[in-house]
């Protein structure tokens, strides 16, 4: 279900200028989550025909769409709503966890997306922090070979917190997704709608480790970019 929308923004869609649209629910349960009233929302703020609307006013202003979560892909309208931005002739970014690779592999063949970015939580072997459903942790590693493969602009990216995830942890990262041209190293920010605040707690990812973390993962990347 649509959530909300973000007018206008300059980060969420990189290299466009872009209006974000937020869509509830997720299957994940990630402790930095700072939009974890998407999770189990089940009302929006909004309605599709309003986003469609909008967006016949803004045709020539902004570029495209990012659409984000909670995790975009549990929603059975996705594609039907992509089709409709399509029709448009905006371009379209998708964000997800990769938990559900048929409906990635869907829209990518449609030619339904321009680009997409994936959250890699953690190694493989320390996934079962963030996700309730061991057989997520398979969907995941289909997502990220289909994505690796799909053609199109695309980018992997973890939020960094140093009680959650070790150098070494994102050493064993760099290894698994070695075969990806784009990284992003996204520093953890506090806000009120954080998930696990007392695990995560208020203070900002440090400055040094996310530039350390960025030098162990360089040799892995083409690209690696630091979001703080």
């Amino acid at each position: 279900m649509i959530y909300d929308l973000m007018p206008f923004s300059v980060a969420d869609f990189p290299g466009n200028v872009a209006a974000t649209v937020f869509i509830s629910g997720c299957n994940f349960a990630c402790p930095y989550c700072h939009n974890s009233s998407l999770i189990t929302s089940i009302k929006g703020t909004i309605t599709e025909d309003d986003i469609l609307k909008y967006l016949d006013k803004r045709e020539g202003l902004i570029d495209g769409v990012c659409i984000t979560g909670g995790e975009p892909t549990l929603w059975p309208g996705l594609l039907d709503f992509i089709v409709k931005i399509k029709a448009k002739r905006f371009k379209v970014k998708l964000d997800t966890n990769g938990a559900r690779p048929s409906v990635v592999t869907e829209l990518l063949d449609d030619g339904l997306l321009d680009y997409i970015a994936m959250d890699i939580k953690a190694p493989i072997q320390k996934y079962g922090l963030f996700v309730n459903n061991s057989d997520d942790i398979a969907r995941v590693k289909e997502s990220v070979s289909i994505i690796m493969d799909c053609g199109i602009s695309n980018e992997f990216r973890t939020t960094v917190h140093e009680k959650l995830l070790s150098e070494d942890d994102f050493k064993e990262i760099g290894v698994w997704l070695s075969a990806a041209k784009r990284y992003a190293l996204q520093g953890y920010k506090y806000s009120e709608g954080v998930l696990n605040k007392k695990l995560c707690g208020k203070s900002p990812c440090n400055i040094k480790f996310l530039k350390k973390i960025k030098d162990e993962v360089l040799p892995y990347f083409d690209e690696v970019l630091v979001r703080s």
